[in-house]
Order: C-alpha cells, then sequence, then structure tokens
C-alpha cells in the first residue's frame, strides 16, 4: 500500500501553486536556518526578486510620469531636452521599454531597481545618478519598497518631435 502510494506521487505532477509554495516554503526554511536577515528590518525577510508573470506585473502599481519642462538646447539645432519627475509608488513597476533620446536619471527619493542595455541589474538610492543611451531596452524600472515611494528626476536630450518613451509590452 505504501509503495503504491509512493509511486503516485512520483508520477503526478504537482500544479503551478504548488510548485510555487513548495519552493517558497524551501526558500524560507534555508533562510531561517541560515539566520539571514535583512540590515533594515527586525526579524526575517525574504529578498525582493524580480520573477514574475504579466498578471502578477499588471497588479503592481505603475510609475507616473510629469513633465516639467521641454526646451530646445540653444547650442545644438534640432534638439531639445526634456525633464520629468517619475514618481515610483511603494512596488511600481514600469513596462519594458526604450527611449528616444538620452536619458541621466537623478534618484530624489527612496531607492529604485532597473535593469538596461544588457546590464546587470542595478539598484539605485536617494543621490544616485544613472545613465541610458537612447534606443536601448529598459527591461524593467521598479521601486523595490513595499512602504516607502521613490521619485526620480530624468533628463532626456533628443531630436525635436521624437518620442520619448515606447513601451514593448
Amino acid at each position: 500500500m505504501m509503495a503504491d502510494s509512493l509511486k503516485l506521487a512520483e508520477t503526478r505532477p504537482l500544479a503551478t501553486g504548488s510548485m510555487t509554495l513548495l519552493l517558497a516554503g524551501a526558500l524560507s526554511m534555508l533562510l531561517l536556518i541560515a539566520g539571514w536577515r535583512s540590515s533594515n528590518t527586525i526579524g526575517f525577510t525574504l529578498p525582493d526578486i524580480l520573477c514574475s508573470t504579466s498578471a502578477q506585473d499588471a497588479a503592481r502599481p505603475r510609475t507616473v510620469v510629469t513633465t516639467l519642462r521641454t526646451e530646445p538646447l540653444a547650442g545644438a539645432p534640432g534638439k531639445w531636452v526634456t525633464t520629468q519627475l517619475v514618481r515610483l509608488p511603494p512596488r511600481a513597476l514600469s513596462a519594458p521599454h526604450f527611449h528616444g533620446g538620452d536619458v541621466t536619471a537623478y534618484v530624489l527619493e527612496g531607492n529604485v531597481r532597473s535593469e538596461h542595455a544588457g546590464l546587470p541589474v542595478a539598484d539605485y538610492a536617494m543621490g544616485q545618478v544613472f545613465f541610458e543611451p537612447m534606443g536601448t531596452t529598459h527591461q524593467f524600472f521598479e521601486n523595490p519598497s513595499y512602504d516607502q515611494a521613490a521619485a526620480v528626476l530624468a533628463v532626456t536630450i533628443h531630436d525635436e518631435g521624437a518620442v520619448l518613451t515606447t513601451f514593448l509590452k
């Protein structure tokens, strides 16, 4: 009888939800055993890992972009500079996209996580700057915090009339 139930367990695949729970439970146990502790929280916390489905991404808040100013560059005919404020509520995520100009971004508050141009995923804290070359794919841009908003000042140098952001999905 026990051999039959073992055989059944070996040949029946786990449902996706069951597998996710099993993996999450195993990871939680490993972290508890290892005594992993985040430096900014009390107790045990799982690290943020970006591995979600489109349905999960759709449920996350989106970035809110406000154009503060756009004007021609005096020394570069046909070129314009646009300054935008990008607000990221907690857990906000921007879908894959690319920009129609070179973007320099300055983190005004909070922390953001970004992956673009095939570079490794990087975290940027308040006061840090990063650069996105024109046309490179920005795979994701997010606020990894569950309780703190983030804000970024984005300055884009672009051709007159260029589309500043094109979403891929």
